[in-house]
């Protein structure tokens, strides 16, 4: 059974419709069927829930209260975020939630159409006793598309790619630690969310 991906909202003040425009275009249209395959989960509080939870599939109609919302620099909320994913990693786990990739979308996210795809980082390298140190507790935060958000999340989570494949390497680190988009090619012509998105507009549901 796949596990969920976990979503975090930053944003203080985020008008509903455009959560509900976030939440369908980071969806898959290409692979996987929609709503039934989804595999994102907004989660809003630091209380989590006591069984495996459903997906998050737009519309939402209420906004919950989101004990993630900040008005910090984004580099301290993805710390904070990673933090309290470190401290409930086996809670996340038992629940088939995953520690390892996760999606934070922030003030400038909204207003840019972007997210932030984070990953737990991999390190494949031995200790000085020659050990393996395997997953650490330091994370990488990228800036994609809302559009190329499962795409790379699903791909970092089965190892078919890396991180570096999808990131400007030679720019490296921004100042506040996000690491720039640089996969080849654009946002590819969709049907089907283009249908999904006119029935969320129809429904009043976005602009």
């Amino acid at each position: 059974m796949a596990s969920r991906w976990p979503v975090f909202i930053t944003a203080k003040n985020v008008p509903l419709k455009a959560l509900n425009r976030a939440l369908l275009l980071i969806q898959d249209f290409e692979f996987s069927g929609y709503p039934e395959d989804s595999r994102w989960l907004l989660l809003h509080s630091k209380t989590l829930p006591s069984s495996r939870p459903s997906a998050t599939t737009p519309p939402i109609t209420e906004l919950p209260a989101n004990d993630f919302a900040s008005s910090n620099r984004i580099s301290e909320s993805l710390a904070k975020i990673n933090a309290f994913i470190r401290a409930k990693e086996t809670a996340l786990e038992a629940l088939d939630i995953s520690p390892y990739t996760w999606l934070v979308i922030d003030e400038k996210g909204f207003d840019t159409g972007t997210c932030l795809v984070c990953e737990r980082f991999y390190d494949p390298t031995e200790d000085e006793e020659g050990n393996p140190i395997g997953y650490t507790d330091v994370f990488r935060a990228c800036r994609a598309p809302f559009e190329k958000a499962w795409g790379m999340t699903a791909n970092l989570d089965i190892a078919n790619m890396g991180f570096e494949d999808y990131v400007d390497e030679e720019k490296g680190e921004d100042e506040d630690g996000v690491w720039t988009w640089s996969f080849p090619g654009g946002v590819e012509q969709s049907d089907e969310r283009d249908n999904a998105l006119t029935a969320l507009r129809d429904g009043g549901f976005i602009d």
